[in-house]
């Protein structure tokens, strides 16, 4: 008898695929497991080859998508010229229809792309072992009967199915951007992966030692986004400290009729859970729950390895998430320090930007703008002044008038300003505030000269808003105008310094009332 391990000794495989890399790949993997192989990137010279040198061959691995001779082509001529050389199928484009139809011409195996090695060398050698029994009765291993095209169908379209839902989970966390986002694609995701009716999302604060509920999806009629729990009791300390998935049936207590979505007691409808711990930063921070009903919910092993493929690249979507935003603030912390600095060097102008951001998001709301706008100025209003940092003590604190060549300094700050920003890549909107607060309707301002509806609304709105606050501040030269003085002021100068519906939102807003 011969041992199946001197069977499996010193192999040559063929690889047939037009990608240059996979087949160098493999075939260095082969050869590290003393295995030989011989490479071709056309399937027509492999056939060639194959008509002389059939009886060397161990083995073919051929992917099915070529161009010229397809991989179903190729494996119908390689039967006809090797009947003895079991074929392996690979394709990085699984179908049905076309694996059935080349495992029922001759095919040992089919697999999937991507495949870890092993898989391929498993399949290799169980491909060699039953050709190499079938040639000792002189005899071709036979080609695939309709019970097994039929095992094969159903394993094909499980596959079918993983690779489709781990195409979903990558699309669809990849383009969410917030973390509500990401919460709701993960919860919706886990449905559809475990067929559950209902899912939710909950939030571990390790301070207090609760869980809160975050999200929700599915409990339309029950208001449980806000419900609390406590980490110590179970199933939650379970998943907490075990930092592993857990599968229960919902009981007669409270978190079970809660997390199940029936609150009556007494309620049973046989209902089945899955909660699964989302690690972030070596922590349990988010706890994901699933539930639906005994017979229709899905907890098999290969719905449980999706959740956790789901959970995973939910988890390091919300780490990366969250280092961002931890590295923005900092970026804003360092910049606010800088806007205070500014502030602390002219005691008249202290606090400047931030009342002039809120006059600015008064008008906005005054004027019926778009969130969007009011967001742009509430971000970008208090960076507004950022270039004076780059203007001498000498001329930001002269008290008298400032030369040409000093002006010329001065009203340089704005494309400093926006020189400073440029790292935060900020929205056109929040951009203009900066560069472009001191450009006038009539075309007559700087940096760029802009007219009219040339100049962004948000600059717009703050050009007024910078100048009210200039008026209505002491200053060396002068005492702050009162704010109805004020506005009279601002308002000679609708239509040639300011928008005039600017100026008519700041004559009509109730923020700008005389405070005395």
């Amino acid at each position: 008898m011969i041992r199946s391990e001197a069977l499996l000794d010193g192999l040559l495989i063929m690889l047939v695929d037009d990608d240059e890399n996979i087949c160098d790949a493999f075939g260095n993997l082969f050869k590290k497991k003393g295995w030989k192989a011989s490479v071709f990137l056309d399937p027509a010279k492999a056939l060639d080859d194959l008509a002389v040198n059939r009886s060397i061959y161990s083995a073919i691995v051929v992917d099915i998508n070529m161009p010229g001779i397809s991989g179903t082509e190729f494996l119908k001529l390689a039967r006809d010229i090797a009947p003895f050389v079991p074929v392996v199928m690979i394709t990085g484009h699984p179908s049905i229809n076309i694996a059935v139809d080349a495992m029922k011409n001759g095919a040992i195996d089919f697999l999937t792309k991507p495949f870890e090695f092993d898989e391929l060398v498993s399949a290799v050698e169980r491909a060699v072992t039953k050709a190499k029994a079938y040639n000792l009765e002189n005899a071709p291993y036979p080609f695939m009967s309709d019970e097994i095209g039929g095992r094969v169908k159903f394993r094909l379209e499980d596959k079918i199915k993983e690779l489709s839902v781990l195409k979903a989970i990558s699309d669809t966390l990849d383009n969410a951007e917030e973390k509500d986002a990401i919460f709701n694609g993960t919860m919706e995701l886990a449905k559809t992966i475990t067929n559950g009716e209902k899912s939710l999302v909950m939030l571990v604060e390790h301070g207090s030692k609760e869980l809160v509920v975050h999200a929700t999806a599915g409990y339309e009629g029950l208001d449980i986004i806000g419900k609390r729990f406590s980490a110590q009791i179970e199933p939650f300390k379970s998943v907490i400290e075990g930092r592993s998935q857990l599968k229960l049936s919902a009981g007669a207590d409270e978190v079970s009729r809660i997390l199940s979505g029936y609150t009556r007691e007494g309620t049973n409808r046989h209902n089945l859970m899955t909660l699964v711990p989302l690690i972030i930063n070596r922590e349990v921070m988010v706890v994901l729950g699933v539930a639906g009903s005994e017979g229709r919910m899905s907890l098999t092993t290969d719905a449980s390895a999706l959740l956790l493929s789901l959970t995973t690249k939910a988890s390091l979507k919300l780490a990366n998430h969250a280092l961002t935003e931890n590295i923005f603030s900092s970026i804003i912390g360092v910049i606010s320090s800088l806007i205070n600095a500014i502030d602390a060097r002219d005691t008249y102008t202290k606090d400047h930007s931030h009342r002039v951001t809120e006059y600015a998001v008064a008008l906005a709301r005054t004027m019926g703008c778009l969130q969007e706008v009011t967001d742009s100025i509430l971000f970008a209003g208090p960076l507004h002044d950022i270039g004076k940092i780059g203007v001498r003590d000498d001329i930001l604190l002269k008290r008298g008038s400032l030369t040409d060549e000093e002006n010329a300094l001065m009203k340089s700050h704005v494309t400093r300003g926006e020189e400073i920003l440029r790292p935060l890549n900020l929205f056109e909107s929040e951009k203009a505030i900066v560069l472009y607060h001191h450009e006038r309707w009539d075309g007559d301002g700087y940096p760029n000269g802009f007219h009219k509806d040339e100049i962004p609304m948000t600059a717009r709105i703050f050009s007024v808003a910078d100048t009210f606050d200039a008026m209505t501040t002491t200053r060396p030269y002068r005492h702050a105008l009162s704010f109805d003085v004020a506005k009279q002021e601002i308002a000679k100068c609708g239509n040639t310094q300011f928008d005039p519906l600017v100026v008519e939102a700041l004559l009509d807003s109730e923020d700008f009332r005389d405070r005395n």
